[in-house]
């Protein structure tokens, strides 16, 4: 190899790793400065945003329908439905029911058996055939001593006797005649008596009291049984009508009044799919609970064997207003420490903050009592540049 060759190869060697070098230091900077001139790019963008007047979307406020549906949860109940109790004391002596059989009015369901009451009963019997044995020697009595009485009268008239003794034998046969009115008043007392434990008595057979169904059975045969009424008193049956049966509902005083003007509803439940029931206003509380603010609605519906007492409903209620009410959008809507409240962009721009009376929710969007007319324009997802009184760009919802 040329000697001069090898000296210019030696003396480039330098100038070549120079390069290299100047070119890796190149690459890194790229790599590591270019990110961060981006960022700052950002953080400008940003920045000038932040200086200039925050952008909002608006949405004008409108007017809801004037004819509009109320929809409310309803509870269903028996048309009639009476819990029974027993009247006497004593065992069951024979159910004749059980749960779910369909019932007569007037007919026996159970018969307790009440041995005490029976046993009062013969007593209170055998008593007033004592009484009136004792009226029929009375009245023998008082008729002997009505006829001694006669005779010693005109044995006076005639001077044989003293006035003294004829006078001793007509108060002998007025007192006959007393003990006589008053075993007539002991008998009388004594059948009162004896009615009275018939009566009694007759309330060990329990009779259904209208046609219905049997709801609850809460004895069985052998069952002890107390009479009365309190919480501690076992509950024999519980007895409901159900071919009409009752929806209640609670309706909100903001729409009592316009329900009540409509009269009509429609009641669906979601076991019945597609199968809604057509009813009207049978009665109204005619007044508000003032811890709910709700006035109760009664719904008579006719049954259709579908219904169950107890079942939860929906109801459709057409509630016509007066005037058509005011609409919100939910998303502008927000709640603070003052209430609910809205941004409004007036026409210079400028944000103000308006507080609401609210009306009924509808989900998506909520009517306004009062705090706002249809048209202004309300701020929709206001964010944290946004507060009473800064300046903003409007943008349209699309």
């Amino acid at each position: 190899m040329n000697p001069n060759t090898q000296t210019e190869h030696s003396s480039r060697g330098p100038y070549i790793a120079v390069v290299g070098l100047f070119l890796l230091l190149g690459i890194i900077a790229v790599v590591v400065f270019l990110p961060r001139l981006r960022h700052n790019e950002a953080l400008k963008v940003e920045a000038d945003a932040v200086t200039g007047p925050p952008v909002v979307v608006v949405t004008k406020v409108k007017t809801g329908d004037k004819d509009t549906k109320l929809e409310l949860p309803g509870t269903v109940q028996a048309f009639e439905q009476a819990a029974i109790f027993a009247r006497t004391n004593g065992y069951v002596k024979a159910r004749y029911v059980d749960i779910g059989d369909h019932v007569r009015q007037g007919q026996l369901l159970a018969l307790i058996e009440d041995p005490t009451t029976e046993q009062s009963l013969r007593q209170a019997q055998a008593n007033v055939m004592q009484l009136k044995a004792q009226l029929a020697l009375a009245e023998a009595n008082a008729k002997l001593a009505d006829a001694n009485d006669a005779r010693w009268r005109d044995l006076y008239a005639q001077g044989v006797v003293s006035k003294l003794d004829a006078d001793t034998r007509g108060a002998t046969a007025s007192t006959n005649q007393a003990t006589v009115e008053a075993a007539k008043a002991s008998i009388a007392a004594a059948e009162a008596t004896v009615l009275s434990l018939q009566q009694q008595l007759s309330f060990s057979r329990v009779t259904a009291p209208f046609d219905g169904v049997i709801l609850t059975r809460n004895i069985d045969n052998g069952s002890l049984i107390t009479s009365g009424s309190s919480t501690n008193t076992t509950q024999m049956f519980t007895v409901g009508r159900s071919d009409t049966v009752r929806v209640f509902s609670s309706v909100p005083q903001a729409e009592a009044v316009s329900v009540m003007n409509s009269k009509t509803a429609k009641v669906t439940f979601r076991e019945l799919p597609n199968h809604p029931y057509p009813g009207s206003i049978s009665r109204t509380s005619a007044s508000i609970d003032p811890t709910s603010r709700t006035i109760l609605v009664e719904i008579d519906l006719k049954n259709d064997g579908k219904i169950l007492p107890g079942m939860y409903a929906t109801i459709q209620f057409d509630a016509p207003r007066a005037e058509p009410p005011t609409v919100l959008p939910t998303n502008a809507l927000f709640v603070r420490t003052a209430g609910p409240q809205t941004f409004v962009v007036g026409d210079d721009n400028v944000v103000r903050l308006r507080n609401l009376v609210l009306g009924r929710d509808m989900g998506n969007a909520v009517e306004i009592v009062s705090g706002l007319k249809p048209g202004e324009n309300v701020v929709i997802n206001p964010t944290d540049m946004v507060v009473d009184g800064v300046h903003v760009s409007t943008k349209a919802l699309q």
